[in-house]
């Protein structure tokens, strides 16, 4: 048997390689990276089983997947924010697919409510981040992470609070400009990140590693909140999202929530200091999730983690760290020539507009010029005297027709 770990080369959101990372530990290997944005087009003479959890549809036309996955439909959220996800999951061959090898497991509320609204069988699976498991020591650290759209005004609050160090954890990676996305994506995918999937890989377990060390995590980020209460990491969740607010419909069943507004006037909800511990109502959704994942492909490793010896990450840092410099340069360098040669044809088009500003005006002076010479001409005794013989004329033109 073939195994396959989704594979995204279009984003540099590394909520998704955390997302890989909950399905790579239930892999005995690795056969195939399957492309998440090209699952139609995937081929292969033996049949490849495949985790399907994540996020759809970003590219309608890889739905459904190709006939050599043999998928797991499990922690699938389909966003109800595009209106045409609706129609492609609804077509015969989607149908077809879904009903296969269905029921699908539903990330959050929302997506279930797609999925019946359109008689599909589903039932609500969560998320398999929560299944995510360490058999490092945990070696909780005097530190709090922030992972928000919102760090900022969350840290300056924090900073009156808490003397303790904060980390304000991003986990959206620059682009590339070198880097075209291939053919039939959405014209949106120009640009994909500098780091290749194995790097993304690396980078989403050390965020996890700091989640699961950390003292308490802050987000607004759902693969920050799922992997926290997997790890036991006391986490705040900020329900502040303005895209796609449909995937944290049943969030707050699971984790404490708030607003930013209301955890300043409440700020004894989540003392950094002493933070709740998480509620155990996610412990019943882990363990379905864990068993029917491993039932699906007849394995589960005991971590999450593939790296472990500690000089090989220390130099695998480093060179990521070096190899983030060196690009980011680049990608600055090809920002400020990518304004220059807008700020040119701005210009140029600016020069444009003047000149035929100028020939209009130029235009309409002639044009006042005109109508008053016609002006004098009407009002004139020569005008006025030749009026009848230019009536008789008229008629004789007339009677000529």
């Amino acid at each position: 048997m073939k195994y396959g770990l989704m594979k995204y080369s279009y984003t540099t959101n590394l909520g998704n390689e955390i997302q890989s990372i909950a399905a790579r530990r239930f892999l005995p290997q690795i056969d195939y990276y399957i492309e998440h944005e090209k699952l139609n087009l995937f081929q292969n003479q033996e049949k490849v089983k495949m985790i399907m959890n994540g996020w759809y549809l970003d590219c309608l036309k890889s739905w459904p997947p190709s006939d050599s996955i043999d998928p797991l439909l499990i922690s699938m959220h389909f966003t109800t924010s595009a209106n045409d996800t609706k129609t492609v999951i609804s077509s015969p061959e989607s149908r077809d697919f879904l009903s296969t090898y269905g029921p699908v497991g539903c990330r959050d509320y929302a997506t279930l409510e797609l999925l019946k609204e359109i008689d599909i069988d589903a039932y609500y699976s969560g998320c398999l981040t929560l299944t995510l498991e360490s058999k490092k020591t945990k070696t909780e650290k005097d530190y709090i992470v922030v992972n928000s759209y919102n760090s900022e005004e969350i840290i300056d609050f924090l900073k009156s609070k808490t003397d303790l160090p904060i980390y304000d954890i991003n986990q959206e990676f620059i682009y590339s400009f070198d880097k075209k996305y291939l053919e039939r994506m959405p014209t949106s995918y120009v640009l994909t990140s500098f780091l290749n999937y194995n790097e993304k890989l690396f980078v989403a377990e050390n965020i996890l590693n700091l989640y699961k060390n950390a003292c308490c995590v802050l987000t607004d980020r759902v693969h920050a909140a799922f992997p926290c209460l997997a790890l036991e990491t006391p986490v705040l969740f900020f329900n502040s999202a303005k895209f796609a607010p449909e995937r944290f419909k049943g969030i707050s069943d699971l984790v404490l929530e708030s607003t930013i507004e209301g955890y300043k006037n409440n700020y004894d909800i989540f003392d950094v200091e002493n933070p709740p511990k998480n509620s155990k109502k996610y412990l019943k959704i882990r363990k379905d999730l864990i068993n029917r994942t491993k039932s699906f492909t007849g394995h589960i490793s005991d971590s999450y983690e593939i790296w472990h010896d500690s000089e090989e990450i220390r130099n695998y840092q480093t060179y990521l760290l070096t190899n983030t410099a060196r690009e980011s340069r680049e990608y600055m360098h090809n920002v400020i020539h990518m304004s220059r040669d807008f700020e040119s044809k701005i210009n140029i088009k600016n020069d444009i507009i003047e000149n035929y500003k100028k020939i209009i005006n130029e235009n309409e002076k002639t044009i006042k010029k005109q109508k008053n010479l016609i002006n004098e001409m009407q009002n004139s005794n020569s005008w006025k005297l030749t009026k009848p013989i230019r009536n008789f004329r008229s008629i004789f033109t007339k009677k000529r027709r």
